[in-house]
């Protein structure tokens, strides 16, 4: 009898002890952390305030069901979550894929209360990642994790903008409005009457490693679901409070226009930062007015929804957040970071792009020959450098397939928002070391990371 892990062929390190950034395993090896686990302890491992309050809530109440009690906590962090975002209500649930499902399932709500239950599909992205359950997985981009499940058609077709690879001909801002104007013929193809939202990534997050769109492209996606009746969904369950340097990624883009927030906004790794299952759907007024004047609400079962300890610990990590400044400490050292990390990668032939906002960097590899040509598949390129890495003590996360749905790597590093400078020194120079010592020139006859 053993444990089901990700890879058999491997043994899993077992971990001892966490703290800040730096994780211990039995024996004694050490690693800094540097993306967060799954790019979500955004405020580091054990923190006291979080540990806190999370063992003060069990020792209060450990569990009520949500279709018969709530809880301080639950009721506290809905009053935080909207006055502090600009939403009118928020739905929990307990995982970024829960919460994707609850999103879709209030898009399709939303129109079928208003007596349109035709406006049922939801468009989305060619790269992009929204779950592992099969629904989340059919909206998502990234052929890696499709082919896994089973799912081979070839997914979503709306453009990710991708500037790396944009045609040489236009400008990013040309660019950016290709791939909006590619939304507003696919909606045109399918019918505006039949959709119901489209669900976007502000900023790609483990499909597309860090992929920042163009100036413009938030804006004029706004405009086309406004045009058409779209519901627009913000996939930010790894982006939200705080990622990207600020409270929502969206925000970089929408500014001081509250015109250009979506209307519905999945949060999870953010707001959990790791510490337990939570997750949250919030919706725009005018989305949460048609629920209440339905006299309905979102009437999902899930056992664990609201739960008061997982409650208690978002709260605690919002604390946090709040406390120690942290969104504007990941807006202005995550830049240094960015900076850091170009300046130690450069002259690094396989090194294609740094990319990325706040604590969300993605490193795109490329054939050493300046033609940014992607690695073939075979290479592995993204999981041997995860364990090059985790060799030189170090944790970073792979991303892979988002080239043509089969080529393309990356590296992502997410280090917690509050991750000392001196730390993140350490990890600029050691993810610099990884890359200058690997050989690009031999194939990897295993399976690439996805």
């Amino acid at each position: 009898m053993t444990l089901i892990t990700s890879d058999f062929t491997r043994r899993t390190p077992v971990a001892a002890h966490a703290r800040g950034s730096t994780i211990t395993a039995e024996g004694g090896d050490t690693w800094i952390d540097a993306c967060s686990g799954a790019i979500s302890c955004n405020v580091g491992h054990c923190h006291p305030h979080v540990v806190a309050q999370t063992i003060a809530q069990l020792k209060r109440a450990d569990f009520v069901y949500r279709t018969q009690l709530t809880s301080a906590p639950i009721e506290e962090l809905a009053r935080r979550l909207c006055a502090r975002l600009g939403y009118a209500g928020a739905f929990f649930a307990n995982s970024g894929s829960e919460a994707m499902e609850a999103a879709v399932r209030s898009a399709r709500l939303h129109w079928a209360l208003q007596g349109r239950p035709e406006k049922s599909r939801i468009l989305s992205r060619s790269i992009s990642y929204h779950g592992s359950t099969e629904l989340t997985l059919s909206l998502s981009g990234h052929g890696p994790r499709r082919r896994d499940a089973g799912i081979h058609d070839t997914g979503p077709i709306v453009p990710t903008p991708y500037p790396l690879r944009r045609p040489g001909h236009m400008t990013l801002r040309e660019y950016g409005t290709a791939c909006a104007q590619a939304l507003e013929e696919e909606i045109l193809r399918v019918g505006a009457d039949n959709v119901a939202a489209f669900l976007v990534e502000p900023i790609v997050g483990a499909s597309g490693a860090a992929m920042v769109p163009p100036e413009g492209y938030w804006s004029q996606v706004r405009a086309i679901c406004d045009r058409h009746d779209v519901l627009l969904i913000a996939d930010e369950v790894l982006t939200g409070l705080g990622r990207t340097g600020a409270w929502l990624a969206q925000d970089h883009f929408a500014q001081d226009h509250l015109g250009l927030k979506a209307d519905i906004v999945a949060l999870g790794k953010g707001l959990n930062g790791g510490y337990a299952p939570i997750s949250c759907v919030l919706l725009s007024e005018p989305v949460h007015s048609v629920l209440h004047r339905n006299e309905t609400g979102l009437r999902l079962g899930h056992t664990h929804a609201n739960h008061p300890v997982s409650a208690a610990c978002a709260n605690a990590v919002l604390d946090v957040i709040e406390n120690e400044d942290l969104v504007v400490r990941a807006s202005c050292e995550g830049a240094r970071f960015g900076r850091a990390l170009r300046d130690a990668c450069q002259g690094i032939d396989m090194v294609a792009e740094i990319r990325g906002r706040g604590f969300l960097w993605g490193i795109e590899l490329a054939q050493p020959d300046h033609s940014r040509t992607p690695f073939p598949a075979r290479f592995a390129m993204a999981s041997r450098l995860v364990k090059a890495a985790s060799t030189a003590g170090l944790i970073v996360y792979p991303a892979s397939g988002f080239v043509d749905r089969h080529a393309g790597d990356a590296i992502i590093l997410a280090p917690a928002l509050n991750t000392p400078s001196a730390v993140l020194d350490v990890i600029c120079s050691r993810v610099a070391d990884v890359l200058a010592a690997c050989d690009p020139t031999t194939p990897m006859q295993e399976k690439a990371y996805a």
